[in-house]
């Protein structure tokens, strides 16, 4: 039971964008409600013969960002690592 609910908050947070704390926050019926949603934007690319679209780190390029009209002028301050 427990990999099956971290299973859903991996894919929520790959593949549309959740944060940790969102992800684990949504009840389950919205997890799986958000994951059947997704899955079916998957299958209609496929369909059409078209490349998915991800919010996943993958696709989420500062010059895609930007031309998205998403782009940040600085980093949040909770993405800030000092190291």
């Amino acid at each position: 039971m427990m990999e099956a609910s971290l299973n859903m908050t991996f894919l929520l947070m790959y593949y549309m964008g959740f944060g940790y704390t969102e992800a684990v926050n949504v009840s389950l019926a919205r997890r799986r409600w958000f994951i059947e949603r997704v899955n079916k934007e998957f299958e209609s690319a496929k369909e059409a013969g078209k490349d998915p679209v991800s919010k996943a780190p993958h696709d989420n390029t500062p010059d895609q960002r930007q031309m998205q009209g998403r782009a940040r002028d600085a980093v949040p301050a909770k993405l800030i690592r000092f190291t």
